[in-house]
């Protein structure tokens, strides 16, 4: 530890350059000092002794500045000591019974280190301060990576959510950058159960997919996590805690295949259009957006033959749908599945689609003779009806003029 100068033993005869120098000297030795308090305390008794010097020396134009410059650091010092104070409080290390914080009031309090600890570098208190807080950031972490013995654990857990891994990622980033002494041994480790834990919750995820019993639902659940795990993993050749790791982007390419194959080309339920919209939107879905996420693979190739599979299987199922119309509803839901295909980047320009453009014209013609047949059909009742109304009534009236006429036809005799 640096020890100050005795600045009361100074001699009185000392000049203004002297002085002026000496205690500028003393000032350089706060940085020195590693304790808050002890800071504190130098520069009051810097701050006393200017305080104390001759009418003579203080009215100097040197001895102002310095003053100015004394009481500043003073009121930084002092205002920084309190930002620690009260970080210590939120905390409780002084406190009977220990305090609960979230995690995010703890990630806070890095942050608030880090801002203190840029006007004390190497301070004690901070890293008496920043080693408790690391310490219950690293318990989190323990706790949210499960350490794994083997990728191809066969323990029925699917390993920490994509959630988990991240918020897990930036508590150790955090550790990474909370001041008050180098960490790295602490985060070389933790960075490398993230890894294992990451890389296990990949693969659970993707040795599912297979799995016939799951609905598309889960399935899409499972590939969506393993691509979000993914992009929190560094590349490859930063990591040595999966040897499968390099074999990922082609199972997940492999994995989308399968959906596809399942759920869009291996579908040949007729007669539910719904079932033939979301068919489309899945494809759009796995072509624009799933396979965007998977990493070192040639994405224009990867959705060319993602679209041509898709494309074949969702374009005959349509022509089958236009050739048994029988509502406008049905022909506007066959129109949003050629919409939503044109919307996939590979197919906008499909010949295939351009050529659903007779037959859904034609379905089009059929539909309107349909319904001008349902049209006739329905006036015709009616138009019947009044019909033999009118026959009915023009026969009764001329019925009733006969029987009249008859009527005064008769001669009836006068007498007996």
């Amino acid at each position: 530890m640096v020890e100050p100068i005795d600045i009361a033993n100074q001699r009185p005869e000392s000049s203004v350059e002297e002085l002026d120098s000496d205690l500028r000297h003393e000032i350089d030795l706060v940085d020195r000092l590693l304790n808050i308090d002890e800071k504190i305390r130098h520069m009051e008794e810097v701050a006393a002794h200017l305080e104390s010097t001759s009418a003579r020396f203080s009215s100097h134009p040197a001895m102002r500045r310095l003053k100015t410059e004394v009481n500043d650091r003073l009121f930084d010092l002092r205002n920084t000591e309190q930002q620690l104070t009260r970080i210590e409080e939120q905390l409780g290390q002084h406190a009977a019974e220990p305090v609960d914080l979230t995690l995010q009031q703890t990630l806070n309090v890095v942050q608030s280190l880090r801002g203190v600890a840029e006007t004390i570098p190497d301070d004690e208190r901070i890293a008496d301060v920043s080693t408790s807080v690391c310490e219950g950031l690293e318990s989190f972490v323990t706790s949210v990576l499960p350490s794994v013995e083997s990728e191809d654990d066969d323990g029925s857990s699917d390993g920490p959510s994509p959630a988990d891994l991240t918020m897990a990622l930036e508590v150790i980033e955090a550790i990474l950058a909370c001041p008050g002494g180098d960490r790295t041994a602490i985060y070389r480790s933790l960075r490398q159960q993230f890894l294992d834990s990451a890389c296990y919750s990949a693969w659970k995820r993707v040795n599912r997919l297979p799995d016939m019993r799951l609905d598309l639902a889960t399935k899409k659940e499972y590939l969506h996590g393993a691509l979000t795990i993914w992009q929190l993993l560094p590349d490859l050749s930063e990591n040595a805690g999966s040897p499968r790791l390099s074999r990922l982007p082609d199972e997940m390419h492999r994995a989308v295949q399968q959906v596809l194959l399942r759920h869009v080309v291996g579908t040949v339920e007729t007669g539910d259009l719904d079932s033939l919209v979301d068919t489309a939107l899945l494809t759009k879905e796995l072509s624009d957006e799933y396979l965007e996420m998977i990493p070192a693979i040639s994405l224009p190739d990867a959705q060319s033959a993602l679209g041509i599979q898709a494309a074949e299987a969702i374009i005959r199922r349509i022509r089958v749908e236009l050739s048994a119309l029988g509502s406008q509803r049905e022909l506007e839901l066959c129109l949003s599945v050629v919409s939503i295909l044109r919307t996939v980047s590979v197919l906008e320009d499909d010949e295939r689609i351009a050529e659903l453009a007779r037959p859904i014209s034609r379905a089009k013609w059929r539909l309107r003779f349909l319904d001008g047949l349902r049209t006739i059909r329905r006036a015709s009742l009616p138009t019947f009806v009044g019909l033999m109304g009118i026959g009915a009534l023009t026969a009764g009236y001329i019925g009733l003029a006969v029987l009249i006429q008859r009527l005064y036809e008769i001669n009836l005799p006068l007498a007996p």
